[in-house]
Parts: structure tokens; sequence; C-alpha cells
């Protein structure tokens, strides 16, 4: 993936033409009512320097790059040779001469003569002529210095962010491709998605599950499409390997995102679901599938969707038995269980209620029962009661999960 962008690449964005007496302007700076001093530079180094601008002028440029090299010896002082490097930077930069325009700006650098408004930029591409080296050490301090000179620019963040990639600081690299988006944004631009995906990607090489989550997460609210919610939550599976209960409640957020893809993912989740006790929502992913483009062939997919279709009748029959049982439990359990019966049936109201009755009368897992009781309400257009029950969800895994269901609210219309 290209981060950099074309504009970070040109040196001569920096300067233009020079001459030998164009020092900057903070060199010259007198007060007011003064007149600036005359360049200090000595009669050696003139002498030497002399024939730099007759080759220059005449743009003879491997003449000029040779008569620079001569005049080095005599560049004693910082304005001596911050002079003579702006000549190399300008012959490096109309060349394509790298190593001269790494040499002079690290040079100029070195004199502290640079406007303080160019230190940060000098430092980004003495940066950047580092990084093609493959010097990373040299990259990562002088990107460093660009940001502490206030270079605050989506070219140093990304730059950075890739330094730290080559060399495997994880967490380094999302700090600073996160800054790039902010600084996107706060253009008014929206950051590319290849942006994201570096992220999550680099999140997910680190084994920094967190934020595997957290990126994935901003990917699919900046582009939610439905390939992108199954990138999300097939990493999210993979990197946190829930069990099969928090596993379900993940298939169903891939089922309301239309981002269950083919015969493995339908068969995974009705068969989880199956084996849940819960034969009408794996009946209806199995139906999910059959009418899709790409329906299920297999004998096991024809097997199991025959078992689920002949339980459904009798235990959608006796819900009503074990819902009024549950409602003289002593504990929540019964409730829970029965709740996720007709939530698996897509009885969204009589789910919520008994949810709710089984966090009233507790011995239940809270954060799997208001994980369930938010997908009950989101599916009923709920959205701020959803939003509170997943708020409660604490634990691993499901606390990533209740924050997915929570961002898929968030772009529902």
């Amino acid at each position: 993936m290209k981060l950099v962008s074309k504009t970070a690449l040109g040196i001569v964005l920096a300067l233009g033409s020079v001459s030998i007496a164009a020092l900057p302007a903070q060199a010259q700076k007198k007060p007011k009512e003064e007149k600036a001093a005359p360049l200090k530079l000595s009669k050696e180094f003139r002498e030497a320097a002399g024939p730099i601008d007759k080759v220059y002028k005449a743009q003879d440029w491997p003449g000029t790059m040779a008569a620079i090299d001569a005049a080095e010896p005599a560049a004693k002082t910082p304005e001596e040779i911050y002079t003579l490097n702006q000549y190399r930077l300008d012959v490096g930069t109309k060349t394509q001469n790298t190593a001269a325009q790494e040499k002079a700006i690290t040079a100029m650098l070195g004199t502290g003569l640079l406007p303080a408004a160019d230190v940060g930029k000098y430092h980004f591409f003495a940066g950047k002529f580092a990084s093609d080296r493959k010097d990373y050490a040299k990259a990562e301090t002088e990107y460093a210095a660009a940001a502490a000179a206030n270079y605050a620019t989506t070219d140093l963040y990304l730059s950075q962010a890739k330094i730290y990639a080559d060399t495997g600081k994880y967490p380094q690299v999302l700090t600073t491709l996160e800054k790039a988006i902010q600084a996107e944004e706060a253009t008014g631009k929206k950051a590319p998605e290849d942006w994201y995906k570096f992220g999550f990607g680099q999140a997910y090489k680190g084994k920094l599950n967190s934020e595997v989550t957290r990126w994935t997460m901003m990917h699919v609210k900046a582009y939610p499409s439905a390939e992108n919610w199954r990138t999300a939550l097939v990493l999210f599976r993979d990197s946190q390997n829930p069990a099969d209960k928090p596993l379900i409640d993940l298939y169903r957020l891939m089922l309301a995102t239309d981002s269950l893809a083919g015969e493995k993912d339908h068969y995974e989740y009705a068969f989880l679901a199956s084996r849940a006790g819960l034969p009408g929502e794996a009946k209806l992913v199995l139906d999910h599938l059959k009418a899709s483009k790409s329906p299920g062939t297999s004998p096991d997919v024809n097997e199991l969707h025959k078992e689920v279709t002949a339980k459904v009748a009798g235990d959608r029959a006796s819900l009503a038995a074990e819902e009024k049982s549950a409602a003289g439990a002593a504990n929540g359990v019964s409730a829970s269980g029965v709740a996720n019966a007709y939530l698996g049936y897509g009885d969204y109201a009589k789910a919520v209620t008994l949810y709710e009755l089984a966090l009233q009368k507790g011995g239940v897992d809270a954060d799997e029962v208001n994980t369930r009781l938010g997908i009950a309400l989101a599916r009923q257009g709920q959205k701020d009661a959803a939003k509170a029950a997943f708020a409660k969800v604490q634990g691993a895994p499901r606390a990533g999960i209740a924050q997915y269901w929570t961002a898929w609210l968030d772009k529902t219309a």
C-alpha cells in the first residue's frame, strides 16, 4: 500500500533557485531601525566559491556540482556552509541527485540558520531520504524532529507510520496513522480507505486484539459496506476466538449487516444455533442461504435444514408454557433461555420482556443477557435503549461484540 502522497516526494517544494547571497531571513534579522549586516563570508571562501555562480548560470549542473565540492573545504562558518549547500540542494534537486540533496539538507540544518518555519520541513525531507536508504533509525529521529518543529502534516504522520511498520513498532504505527486520519479530516477530507486497512492489518499483525477491534470498527464506520463488515467481524472472531454463545451473537450481526458469505458461514451459524437449542434460528439462517445467490447444496446443509425444520413446530408450541414457568422461577436462567428462543424466531418484543425479567431475577450471565437484550432492542429499532444495554457489557469478548452492534446502530437509518 502506498501511504505517502506524491506531494511529499518533491523536495523542490522546499526550495527554488538560489544565489550566493541568499541567506535565510532569520540570519539577517535586525531591529527595524537597523539595516541588515552584510554576509560574513571570508575572502578564502569567496575565492573558492567564485567559480560556482558562473557554471550555475550556464546551467552546467555537473560543472556546478564539481565546483561546489571543490569549494567545500573553504566553507568554515555557518553562513558559508549554508550558502554552499543552498547551491548543492538546488542542483541536487534539478538533477534528481538524492545523495546531494540529503547531504545539503543535513548541512543546512546543522548551521542553525534555517528560518524557524522551514526547520520541520527540512527534517521531514531528511527523514524521507534516510527512509529510502532504509536507515530507519535516522529516519525515525528526523521525523520526530520534524514533529517537534510543528511540521504537522499527513505526509509526516504517514511516513512515520511506515517507518514504525517496517521496524515492527505496531502501537506507534497506529498512533501516527490515527494522527494522519485526524489531520486529513481537519481539512474537510475523508481519509482514504487504505489507511484504515493498513491500521487494522498492523494491529492484527502485532496481535493487538483490542486495536484490531477499534480499527476495524473505525473502518466500517467510515466505509460501511457488507464486505468491510465481514472483514471486521471475521478478524475479530479470529483474534478473539470466542466461545459458542458469543460467536452466535457475532453471526447475528453478520446476518444483520448482510455479511454472511456462502455456505460455510451459514452452516456454522446454523449448526451453533441448533446445538444451543434454537432450531427456529437455525432454520431461518439456512432459509436465508437457500434464498441467496449461492444456495448451499451440500448434504450437511440439507441434512441440518431437514433436522431443524422438523423441530420448529414443537419447539415453538412449547414456548408459552416455558414462559409461564420462567415467570415463577427463583432466578432468571429460564427466562433468559426462553428469551433466546423468541429472539431466534424474530419475536423481539417478547425477547426484550424476558431478558429484562432475567436481569431482574438475577443468577444469569449479565454480559450475555445485556448483549442479547441489546440485539432484540436493536432489531426493533429502539436505538437508544439498545445502546444503553450494549454499554453495560464489560467482559471480553462480548464487550467488543457489543461495540460492533453499537457501530451498526450508528449507521442504520
